[in-house]
């Protein structure tokens, strides 16, 4: 999570404090998973259950590592677990500065929407919804 906002403020984009606490990551609620070569993590992605959607936060690729489909793999791997749990719909904000993920969010059927839960309209930010 600490490359994670070293990588947004390296994009010039005001980084918020953390959306969500390592706490709150082993809450029942929350699904966090990494990707691992020999222990060392590679990418990471959680999803906070929030009743009527699930949304996405800290989808991470360790720049090293960009480009080997592990953001797919992650996603792909969070809206299984999402689905199996029963949700049907999956939120996330992230920067327009993050061309890469916005590409990412489109190509695997992500469309834009309004903003949500607590977010605000942002000139920096695109909020983005899936059904499942």
């Amino acid at each position: 999570m600490e490359e994670l906002h070293i990588y947004l403020s390296d994009l010039d984009r005001p980084v918020p404090p953390p959306a969500i606490s390592v706490p709150a990551l082993r809450q029942p609620q929350t699904t966090f998973m990494t990707a691992r070569v020999d222990g060392t993590p590679l990418a990471c992605g959680a999803g906070v259950d929030h009743g009527d959607y699930t949304e996405l936060k800290y989808m991470y690729v360790l720049p090293a590592c960009r480009g080997m489909g592990l953001g797919k793999q992650m996603l792909e791997a969070l809206e299984r677990e999402i689905r199996a749990s029963g949700g049907r719909m999956v939120k996330l904000e992230t920067g327009t500065a993050q061309t890469e993920s916005i590409e990412l969010y489109e190509r695997a059927g992500y469309r834009r929407c309004r903003p949500f839960g607590d977010h605000h309209a942002s000139p920096s930010s695109i909020f983005m919804e899936k059904p499942l």
